[in-house]
Order: C-alpha cells, then sequence, then structure tokens
C-alpha cells in the first residue's frame, strides 16, 4: 500500500455510481474510494490507498488495514468532494473520476463541478463514464485531443470568451459561447484536433475512441 504523499501519478477517485470503468493504476498512482466505491474495487480485486466519506453507501467495513478518514452524514460536501481534496492536498495534479455518472443525475453535475475546482487549481480532472470523458478548461487553458468520435463543448459558469475549436468539423475562432446555448454540441475529431479559451470556462466531453494528448 502506497503512503506517498507527493507524486507525478494520478489520483483516481472511485465512486460509488451502478456503473464504473476498471481502473489499472501503476506504483506512482493513488486509488481513493469515495465510500461505496470500494465495491468496485473489490469487484475489480484492488484495494484502494484510502477511503473517505461518510460511509453510508459501503456494503460491509472498509478494506482491513486501509487508512480511512469517516465524516458525519450532515456536511457540506460530497464524497466525491473530499476524495477530490484528500488526493489534492497530498500533492496529485492529475485525477480521474470513474463510478462518478449515471444514478443520479444531481450527484454526475455536482462532480462536473469538482471538474471545474480542480481547473482552478491548476490541476487536470477527468470525469469517466457511458462511453465517454469530461474535462474543464479554463481561461488560458487548452486542450489537444486525438483520434475519431463525438466531442462537446459547452459554457460553464457564464459566458467562455475567445474560445477556439481547431482540426474538428466546425472550428471556432476567438468567439464567444453561453451557458443558455448549446452551440458547442456533437462537434466531430477525425485526427487531431484542439479547444482553447481566453476566459471564462468550458466543460468539453469528448468520447472514449478519443484520447488527450497534453493536460497540464
Amino acid at each position: 500500500m502506497r503512503e506517498t504523499s507527493v507524486s507525478f501519478g494520478t489520483c483516481y477517485i472511485v465512486g460509488a455510481a451502478p456503473q464504473a470503468n476498471e481502473i489499472y493504476p501503476t506504483r506512482e498512482d493513488f486509488v481513493v474510494a469515495a465510500d461505496g466505491g470500494c465495491a468496485h474495487l473489490r469487484r475489480w480485486g484492488r484495494t484502494p490507498d484510502f477511503v473517505v466519506g461518510d460511509l453510508d453507501s459501503l456494503e460491509g467495513a472498509p478494506p482491513s488495514g486501509v487508512p480511512c478518514r469517516r465524516f458525519p452524514t450532515k456536511k457540506d460536501n460530497t464524497d466525491t468532494a473530499l476524495a477530490l481534496q484528500e488526493g489534492f492536498a497530498r500533492g496529485y495534479r492529475r485525477f480521474e473520476l470513474v463510478g462518478c455518472t449515471a444514478g443520479r443525475p444531481d450527484h454526475t453535475f455536482a462532480n462536473q463541478q469538482l471538474l471545474l475546482w480542480a481547473a482552478r487549481q491548476g490541476a487536470f480532472a477527468c470525469l469517466r463514464g457511458e462511453g465517454c470523458r469530461a474535462t474543464a478548461l479554463v481561461g488560458g487553458g487548452e486542450l489537444r485531443l486525438r483520434g475519431q468520435g463525438t466531442v462537446s463543448v459547452f459554457a460553464f459558469d457564464g459566458a467562455a470568451e475567445g474560445v477556439t475549436i481547431k482540426g474538428m468539423c466546425y472550428p471556432l475562432n476567438n468567439e464567444t459561447l453561453w451557458g443558455d446555448t448549446p452551440r458547442g454540441i456533437s462537434n466531430q475529431l477525425d485526427g487531431e484536433g484542439y479547444v482553447a479559451l481566453q476566459s471564462g470556462a468550458l466543460l468539453v466531453f469528448w468520447e472514449d475512441t478519443i484520447e488527450p494528448l497534453a493536460n497540464i
């Protein structure tokens, strides 16, 4: 079990949503089970490095010998947010969230908000599930992608200004996207392309057939 406080690896956060993509962590990575996410890890034959949450959806006790931080059920943050903060406090700046979509739309949206929190801290967080991935970009940010499939871009938290999309079927050049208009939905990538913006924030979705080339 890893107790490293600072690493250049990925912090995997496993939530309790009904479906979760299996993870394949390396020695440099850190795996946090957000409450009931322990069930997915148990099914995959993996042991988390840390368990966090109010444990209201955990079946049985946390895995033996695994550090656990338990919170009251009445709290201001979700278990996933607490897991993300735990990984950030340990020095991780790259996150992959699985088992954090589907099940309840409000929880899915809350986890999308966490992508924006991570981006504003200078970290890269990717939410994965239901055949696609998502991340948030803030002003001055850029996401390069390679592959073939659908890419959707939405203004997040107000207007996103200076939005540029290159290498896709519907390019944009220094334009503004608004939070009440889904103009950026269902673009198509076939090869390499990128999304960038000057100010504001974007929520970017892409299919699993596409891979990010650079994150932070």
